[in-house]
């Protein structure tokens, strides 16, 4: 109903949310439009040894348009987050002094521009481009360049595509975790091609291709080739009701410094990035409807990794620390060879128009080649997720995250002697985060709303030596409006 959107919330931790999303239409065919958001907290997190502040703030612009023939936008963006290796433990050998002086704030940044432009007819289909330069505040730094062009036409009546790819990246760290004064440095550039044939004859979809790919490793002269099938076929056996699909896929997926640190930020800043060779990843499984309110998706894979990306604790040392991150408080990755058997469902119900429910959960089980265990990966994960619009006014919704144990590697050598060692896989427990919001719509532009995050489980460990924030609750309002 309106073309902005803005929130504010605070809550305990001194946490603060705040959001804007908003669109002016410069004029009929152009279109500016912005999006910021921010999480931040001032820390207090039970056992937390040090400072466990975080702060986290992106902003997007982006510009679209369109023509009588194709579409097209640009955009940029910028990202700051600042984090601490809080998860020292109490136990080092230091006196409160030294403890007082190590100064744990990573800061990440991050600026990136982009392009995409969308042709209705002819061969061309449609390109997009996007570059974005990350670095933190230990002079760390990753330059990637994505560029995917796509094209499509017919041959004796069957739809081909033709999708390119350009994926660049380098980057470099001034130092190693196991020696400071050698610097880390990468480079990879990887080019692809992927035909693929579209098929349609009744209730069958079929979806054929392969996707060659050729992988030059710039800091080592080392070049390599890839070839990844991917077939997709859905068979719709009682229409909407029961369709079964199974189908090949894989790929060169590319590791970048900025990934990883989104999906750990207690990355120490002396990591080895290499690309990830998805061999294959071979699925069977059926979907459809029991009734009109209740849908499901049940799927069994088998997966093919080669170089996957571990996270795993770093060790500590009696050498003097001098960084941030060498005090028994930071991860760095461990690449293996890991075969992954999964099985996934998910079922959808519409109890009515006002209440919609969502399950889904995951068992995987794992094989690793050279690591002792495939480290900080749960066999089991689930997700329950819930909205209900209680009345006009008044809604409310829930969310339940369960995750199941994981293994870490602790490795803590305080004496520098094999007597003084301690070497064990650690078992991170499993937990369940749960989280319920409530709103009230006072008009059609005003709301209030409470949440209220990790209501189960307290100040679990979701990597090892990180306790989260327990309980925490954020009250707050939206509004929604036009220029």
């Amino acid at each position: 109903m309106f073309n902005n959107y803005a929130a504010l919330g605070f809550g305990n931790y001194a946490n603060i949310m705040a959001e804007f999303y908003g669109g002016l239409q410069v004029n009929r065919n152009q279109e500016l439009g912005i999006s910021l958001t921010h999480n931040s907290s001032q820390g207090g997190i039970d056992n937390a040894t040090l400072d466990d502040k975080y702060y986290d703030t992106a902003l997007n612009l982006d510009y679209t348009g369109s023509a009588r023939t194709f579409t097209w936008g640009t955009e940029v963006g910028f990202q700051h987050q600042v984090f601490n290796w809080y998860g020292a433990p109490d136990f080092l050998p230091l006196t409160g002094e030294e403890y007082s002086a190590i100064d744990p704030q990573h800061s990440y940044y991050a600026i990136s521009v982009g392009g995409n432009i969308d042709v209705e007819d002819g061969v061309f289909d449609k390109a997009a481009i996007k570059y974005r330069r990350f670095g933190d505040n230990y002079s760390s730094g990753e330059n990637h360049l994505l560029l995917t062009p796509e094209f499509e036409f017919e041959v004796s009546d069957e739809l081909i595509n033709l999708d390119f790819s350009l994926d660049y990246v380098n980057g470099n760290f001034d130092q190693q975790f196991v020696n400071p004064t050698a610097e880390v440095k990468y480079s990879y550039l990887n080019l692809g091609v992927h035909p693929s044939i579209n098929y349609t004859e009744g209730d069958l979809s079929l979806d054929a291709g392969v996707e060659l790919v050729y992988s030059m490793d710039g800091e080592n002269d080392d070049n390599n080739f890839y070839v990844y099938p991917k077939i997709h076929a859905n068979y719709r056996v009682a229409g909407e009701y029961f369709s079964v699909y199974a189908g090949t896929d894989g790929g060169l997926q590319q590791n970048t410094y900025y990934d990883l640190a989104q999906g750990n930020p207690f990355l120490s800043p002396t990591l080895s990035i290499t690309p990830t060779d998805k061999q294959y990843d071979i699925y069977v499984g059926g979907k459809g409807k029991f009734t009109e309110n209740i849908s499901y998706d049940v799927k069994g894979s088998y997966t093919s990794e080669q170089n996957k990306a571990l996270y795993v604790h770093n060790p500590y040392s009696v050498f003097t620390p001098q960084e941030g991150y060498e005090n028994f408080n930071s991860f760095g990755l461990a690449y293996d060879n890991v075969n992954t058997i999964q099985l996934f469902g998910e079922l959808q119900f519409a109890v009515s128009e006002s209440l919609n429910v969502r399950l889904n959960a995951s068992f995987s089980s794992f094989d690793g080649k050279y690591e002792q265990e495939t480290w900080n990966l749960p066999q089991l994960k689930g997700t329950l997720m819930a909205d209900y619009q209680i009345t006009e006014k008044w809604f409310a919704g829930a969310s339940l995250f369960y995750v199941g144990e994981r293994k870490d590697y602790y490795n803590y050598n305080p004496t520098n002697s094999e007597a003084g060692a301690t070497q064990r896989v650690e078992e991170l427990g499993a937990f369940l985060d749960a989280n319920l919001r409530v709103g009230y719509k006072l008009n059609d532009q005003l709301s209030f709303f409470v949440r209220g995050n990790n209501l189960a489980e307290g100040n679990y460990q979701r990597w090892m030596g990180y306790s989260v924030q327990s309980l925490q609750v954020m009250g707050g309002a939206s509004y929604q409006f036009d220029w």
